[in-house]
């Protein structure tokens, strides 16, 4: 299960998760992410501290994101300190296309 916060509001975006992100909640962070006023937002930040658990469908789909509002000139971050989900993004290479 997925749960999705928003913490900040336009112009930076950020929305905390918390539990799973995998092919069953990809959904609620797509339904969360299309709710966004994204022409009154600069920035959208994803945090990751709360998750357990990601597989290859939610990291797509945040790479997907970063490669879709990229062509818009809107920055998409990461936010972590979960060192398990961060070697998972490590060894993924999502690092190194989204930066640190």
């Amino acid at each position: 299960m997925l749960s999705i916060k928003i913490i900040n509001g336009p112009p930076h975006v950020a929305l905390a998760l918390e539990g799973e992100l995998d092919l069953t909640s990809s959904a609620a962070l797509q339904a969360a992410v299309e709710g966004l006023n994204l022409d009154e937002t600069n920035s959208i930040t994803f945090s990751l501290d709360g998750l357990e658990f990601i597989d290859s469908t939610g990291i797509g789909q945040l790479l997907g994101y970063y490669k879709s509002f990229s062509k818009r000139d809107l920055p998409v971050y990461i936010q972590n300190e979960n060192e398990e989900i961060e070697g998972v993004l490590r060894l993924i290479g999502v690092r190194e296309i989204m930066g640190p």
